[in-house]
């Protein structure tokens, strides 16, 4: 009869059901192992938010470091290939008058 007596050793008699435990104890084990597995799947969920956070903090630092150095090649490419065009300005004096004309 000791072997149907609850695992915890409360006095009350326990269920195979139950691994062995009574209804009370069940509850307070089962309650325990439950709340331990929240705190694990909290604590998990925590890290991975970190990992997330750090990779996407690398990825737009990453990105700024791309951007600035295509915006650097940008102002090169530019400076290589633009060409200076000089207008000249050309005046005409109008016949009979002081006034002139700009021309281009």
């Amino acid at each position: 009869q000791s072997d149907l007596l609850c695992k915890k050793g409360c006095g009350y008699y326990g269920n195979p059901d139950w691994q062995g435990f009574c209804s009370k104890c069940w509850r307070e084990e089962y309650h325990k192992a439950r709340q331990k597995e929240i705190q694990e799947d909290w604590e998990l969920a925590e890290l991975q938010r970190e990992e997330e956070e750090a990779f996407a903090s690398s990825q737009s630092s990453q990105g700024a470091q791309s951007l600035t150095f295509s915006k650097f090649e940008g102002k090169k490419t530019n400076k290589k290939t633009r060409k200076v065009t000089t207008v000249k300005k050309s005046s005409v004096r109008l016949p009979g008058s002081d006034q002139r004309r700009v021309m281009f």
